[in-house]
């Protein structure tokens, strides 16, 4: 019997666990599928969808084109993120008091995404990477028109921000996943489409730009149809303004001195080396951003748990039981079919890659197992943390890229990345513990 066979095992020392905790942990493991199963969905079509793409761009622009086409957008995403990654936080916050302010919010991201536009012409007009081997790629009409387009539909992208926020809001992740995984199938199809045609620097740029302007389109159209949009007023404008004052300067902080770690690693490999190598550190980090879904599966979820039971949800069960053996299984996988995923996604060119890809892979695990520390900051005003984390995170990586980046090539910069996000995250969760828990 099941009592007998546990005695028996307890008596010789094992530990098994006992059929009602058994049933326990299944019905958690399926009340947090029913809950996230959209988001699961859509994130898991993105990941095959990324699977499929990636290979294929990489296969028609070669490393060459592939890492110049790299480095230009993590340029554009280094600015544009710095003004606005993560508005949604700020605006969810100011949603939990009780105002919607969904006109003020879309006006706001106008003039973040506007600011960075015109820092980006800016740098592309003068900056130094356009006189080294990059700017082989990059012709006058590019830079004067494709890449004014790029940066007008970042701009455009923008209003998503004000969409997300307010889907998790009101829980409609159903239509949070929609709003993500239909733009990301309309920017594949660009791809494919205009890469078959002519398979250039300037065709995956506008492919880009579809999406961008996609997605902040869709972004309106779900913000008009969950609340109203109202003429511009400037004393609510005002009023919002001071109301995500606060959040927004922690939120902005947080995000910059991120960003050295999260661009900066491609930027920094095409400086001190040379393009093809960053078309090959960029496929092992692509092959490791399963990773990335999983988090992104997770996040909108998990706000939308702590909004209304920040003090009850049971994150550690959360931990043990979806986390840990998500971990698991992905280290099998990468480890005995690493060098498998590289050929069949890429070709012999990319086997270089699977060193990188494996000490990616240990970072890339320790930002999963912990990601969920970010937001029970963030819900406790204490999202300063995080950022101090992420100076920690951003000074290991540039000292160590810099030693180990000319020495080990693509996997000296994996390394440094690794490193730096190990480190940070074990700064939060010394400070969760201390702070939080």
């Amino acid at each position: 019997s099941w009592q007998s066979t546990c005695m028996a095992c307890t008596g010789s020392g094992v530990q098994i666990p006992s059929a009602p905790q058994t049933n326990m942990n299944l019905r958690y493991i399926r009340e947090i599928f029913k809950q996230t199963k959209d988001l699961i969905g859509s994130q898991s079509g993105i990941a095959i969808i990324s699977i499929i793409q990636v290979p294929y761009v990489v296969k028609q622009l070669g490393p060459s084109k592939y890492g110049a086409v790299v480095i230009l957008i993590a340029v554009a995403s280094l600015i544009f993120r710095a003004t606005h990654s993560n508005n949604s936080d700020a605006h969810l916050l100011a949603l939990k008091e009780g105002s919607s302010y969904s006109t003020e919010s879309l006006v706001f991201n106008l003039l973040t995404g506007l600011i960075s536009f015109l820092i980006c012409i800016l740098f592309f007009s003068n900056s130094i990477i356009l006189n080294s081997s990059i700017g082989d790629y990059f012709s006058a009409e590019i830079l004067t028109s494709t890449l004014i387009v790029y940066l007008c539909s970042r701009v455009v992208q923008t209003f998503s921000e004000t969409a997300k926020a307010l889907l998790i809001y009101k829980n409609e992740l159903r239509k949070y996943s929609f709003l993500e995984f239909s733009t990301v199938c309309v920017r594949f199809f660009a791809i494919i489409i205009l890469l078959f045609n002519n398979p250039s620097v300037e065709n995956y740029l506008i492919a880009q730009s579809i999406y961008g302007f996609t997605y902040g389109i869709l972004g309106i159209f779900l913000v008009y149809k969950y609340d109203n949009i109202k003429n511009i007023n400037l004393v609510n404008l005002k009023e919002y303004f001071k109301l995500i004052k606060s959040s927004y300067k922690k939120i902005r902080y947080d995000q910059i001195i991120g960003l050295v770690p999260q661009h900066f690693d491609v930027i920094l490999l095409g400086i001190i080396i040379d393009i093809q190598v960053v078309g090959i550190y960029q496929f092992a980090k692509r092959l490791v951003e399963p990773i990335n879904y999983l988090v992104v599966t997770f996040n909108p979820w998990l706000q939308s748990q702590l909004k209304t039971q920040l003090n009850e949800f049971k994150i550690n069960t959360f931990f043990k039981q979806i986390l840990v053996p998500i971990f698991i299984f992905l280290g099998l996988i990468y480890s005995i079919f690493g060098d498998k995923l590289i050929l069949i996604f890429g070709n012999t060119d990319f086997l270089n890659s699977y060193q990188p890809m494996l000490i990616l892979f240990i970072g890339f695990s320790a930002y999963l197992l912990t990601f969920w520390i970010r937001q029970l900051l963030l819900f406790n005003d204490l999202i300063e943390y995080h950022a101090y984390g992420r100076i920690i995170y951003s000074l290991v990586f540039l000292v160590l890229a810099l030693f180990l980046g000319k020495t080990y090539s693509a996997s000296g910069i994996a390394t440094a990345l690794s490193i730096s996000m190990i480190l940070q995250k074990a700064f939060e969760y010394l400070i969760y513990r201390k702070k939080i828990k």
